[in-house]
């Protein structure tokens, strides 16, 4: 595991604010990936800007777990249609 690619659950919590339970909780539900490692659990860099959305989304919202999932899986499969459609339309300029 490279260390500048992970940062520590605890100081990410102390520093954002947002409880570890939460981020345990996004665990559970699959919603992020972490590293287990010497007892610590860390987070990946790419995953920060993931978390602090979701804990805005259920705090702000009041969403809950199986509905941040709902959401997160709606916004996978969008930014797939998204890229497909982007190639449908760069291979229809050939043809005109």
């Amino acid at each position: 595991m490279e260390r500048e690619k992970y940062i520590l659950v605890k100081h990410f919590c102390e520093k954002t604010h947002i409880e570890d339970t939460f981020v345990k909780n996004l665990f559970e539900y699959d919603l992020i990936t972490y590293e287990k490692q010497d007892n610590d659990f860390f987070i990946d860099l790419k995953d920060i800007a993931e978390i602090e959305r979701m804990f805005r989304l259920h705090n702000d919202l009041g969403i809950n777990f199986e509905g941040l999932d709902a959401i997160k899986q709606m916004l996978k499969r969008m930014k797939k249609l998204e890229r497909e459609m982007d190639l449908l339309q760069k291979r229809l300029r050939l043809y005109e």
